[in-house]
């Protein structure tokens, strides 16, 4: 008996493999990824129209330390970022053209001075001599009235007569003389006074402005970084450094044509990465400036933006002049789409008017 030693296979028979069917758990995860990517992307671009997201900047209330003059730079007492109070000593400065000044308003009101002192001897001799001239002229009137009545005889000479005339008219414009100086010097003297007073306020008013060149912090505050060095020239109008407050606020620039509303009271959320902090919308301006360089986006133009104030309430005090992120708090925080949604809603729900029922029975017919 023949026995096959193997099998033979056909060779177009194609042998059937059977695989484990695998679970659907990849293509839900596939499709998780894929529509978290698109709501992202739908966040992108719709989520600023429905929700506040803005750029600010940590500012304060500043003061320009300058001068009124031309000076020069003598010393510089503070540093960049120091922390001065009222009265500190800043810098020290020099000026040629206000020492001039002052030289020049001191000579003049020691002038002035001079001419009053003048006026008033003036006027004290002519009150002295007025009533010695008045006799004076009356002795000649009195002369010559005896002179006319002896030249009626023939009796005086030409000579005489002209002298008595010539004494008469001398002692007449010696007493109108005086008469006007006792006149015009009580005027003189209050013109002068006027002038004198007004160099006075400006000779103290030009020395306390220079105070021998001290400048001194008006109130206390941080030296910003745009402090001049020892030997620069400041002219008229030119800070000499930048003086901030204490007290820091944000200054947002909000997006216009959204969705949302915001209004003077709301807490907003502020971040400037890892450090968050709460803030409260102090002023909504009405106007719209230019983004600052910080705020421009790439490819694209400079926007404009609606200005608001935000007070810091709480938590962490940002450095002054850091860039920070305003958000609101949840959707359901003031000022967000859905929150002014449901406002409106239920400001219509209270304002409907109320369906009045017919009245029925006897009095209704």
């Amino acid at each position: 008996m023949i026995r096959r030693l193997r099998d033979r296979r056909s060779v177009d028979r194609i042998p059937i493999d059977l695989r484990r069917r695998r679970g659907r758990g990849g293509q839900w995860v596939y499709l998780a990824l894929l529509f978290g990517f698109f709501l992202w992307l739908a966040d992108l671009v719709i989520g600023p129209l429905l929700r506040l997201e803005a750029g600010g900047l940590v500012i304060a209330e500043h003061v320009s330390i300058g001068v009124p003059f031309t000076a020069q730079v003598k010393e510089v007492a503070v540093v960049p970022g120091a922390a001065v109070k009222a009265g500190d000593k800043l810098a020290q400065v020099n000026s040629l053209d206000l020492s001039l000044s002052i030289a020049t308003l001191t000579a003049r009101n020691a002038e002035l001075l001079a001419k009053r002192a003048e006026i008033q001897q003036r006027a004290r001799v002519a009150a002295a001599v007025l009533p010695i001239a008045r006799d004076r002229e009356h002795q000649a009137d009195l002369a010559l009235e005896r002179i006319r009545s002896a030249r009626d005889g023939g009796n005086v000479s030409l000579a005489t007569w002209s002298m008595a005339l010539s004494e008469r008219f001398t002692a007449s414009e010696r007493v109108a003389v005086l008469q006007a100086e006792a006149f015009t010097a009580d005027s003189s003297i209050n013109a002068v006074d006027a002038a004198l007073t007004d160099t006075t306020q400006a000779l103290d008013q030009m020395s306390r402005t220079y105070g021998d060149g001290v400048l001194v912090a008006p109130e206390d505050g941080i030296v910003g970084f745009g402090t001049a060095r020892p030997g620069d020239v400041l002219t008229v109008g030119q800070p000499l450094m930048v003086l901030y407050g204490h007290e820091h606020y944000v200054l947002a620039y909000l997006e216009t044509g959204t969705l949302y509303s915001l209004s003077v009271g709301d807490e907003v959320q502020i971040t400037d990465g890892f450090h968050r902090s709460t803030g409260r919308i102090a002023d909504i301006l009405p106007v719209a400036e230019q983004l600052p360089e910080e705020f421009r986006k790439i490819f694209q133009p400079r926007g404009r933006s609606q200005v608001a104030r935000i007070t810091l309430l709480h938590g962490v005090d940002f450095p002054l002049f850091s860039k920070v992120s305003i958000s609101g708090i949840g959707w359901l925080s003031p000022g967000t789409f859905i929150r002014v949604w449901l406002d409106n809603l239920l400001q219509d729900k209270t304002n409907a008017p109320r369906p009045t029922t017919p009245a029925t029975g006897p009095s209704a017919s």
